[in-house]
């Protein structure tokens, strides 16, 4: 028997026995490993959990429904704000037509006649008047109708015509004639003196626009936001008998 072969032959039970000795060891781990995770599991093991305030036992709800109600909690948010929204909305549409009916605007068209010059009158009376143009052509035609004005000598303050625009023909602090031989419910005769004509284009069948009566309220806060008004009265209620305009006014539609 040759030397390589002895050594061989030594060398087998050696490695045998530390292979089997490997073995035995990574075994007894394994089931050490084993106990210690079943002992952490008993260790660890909870009675109750509690997560994002629902606690989790035996008595807990079932996620189902806990997801359901969280569901219905986000629909009935999202109901709330979309009813939030419409109520903005609203609010919204509202403003805008608030802002389009006292949207007013005067426009300036001072003429050189019918009217006296003063400083010191005291305002108190807005008389209302109708009138047109009557010395041929359009009817309801503005420049046509305040020539016929300066061939009578005469002016009103304002003048609304059909579209419901607003012209200032006299400055307020200035006497108009527009009123002439007149006298209010307390007495007091020449109300040039003291008061504001305001004329309507208008002839004696027609009515008067939507757009007019709006401008016409609007013109009459717009005076009583400047002058202490006592009252606002029609030609015909300062004149009876004499005038009989403004024609076919619905005074129900007049703020006064």
């Amino acid at each position: 028997m040759s030397v390589r072969t002895k050594i061989i032959l030594l060398l087998v039970p050696i490695i045998a026995l530390l292979v089997a000795g490997g073995l035995y060891f990574l075994n007894k781990g394994h089931k050490k490993v084993v106990v210690e995770n079943e002992a952490l599991q008993k260790e660890v093991e909870p009675q109750s959990l509690v997560s994002d305030g629902v606690k989790l036992n035996d008595e807990a709800e079932p996620l189902n429904d806990i997801v359901e109600e969280k569901i219905e909690e986000a629909k009935e948010e999202e109901k709330i704000e979309k009813v939030v929204e419409e109520k903005k909305d609203e609010k919204e549409d509202v403003k805008e037509e608030s802002e389009e009916e006292i949207d007013f605007d005067i426009k300036n068209k001072l003429v050189s006649w019918g009217y006296t010059k003063s400083s010191t009158r005291t305002i108190d009376t807005i008389v209302v008047h109708s009138s047109y143009n009557a010395l041929g052509g359009d009817e309801y035609d503005t420049d046509l109708l305040i020539k016929e004005y300066k061939e009578y000598g005469v002016s009103p303050h304002y003048l609304i015509d059909r579209k419901g625009k607003v012209y200032r023909l006299v400055e307020d602090k200035n006497v108009a004639y527009h009123a002439g031989v007149s006298e209010t419910p307390d007495g007091r005769e020449g109300v040039n003196a003291f008061s504001i004509g305001v004329e309507l284009i208008n002839n004696k069948e027609d009515e008067y626009t939507k757009a007019q009566y709006s401008s016409l309220n609007n013109l009459i806060d717009y005076l009583e936001g400047k002058y202490k008004m006592k009252y606002i009265l029609g030609h015909d209620e300062i004149s009876p008998g004499r005038k009989t305009d403004p024609w076919n006014m619905n005074w129900k539609k007049v703020d006064r």
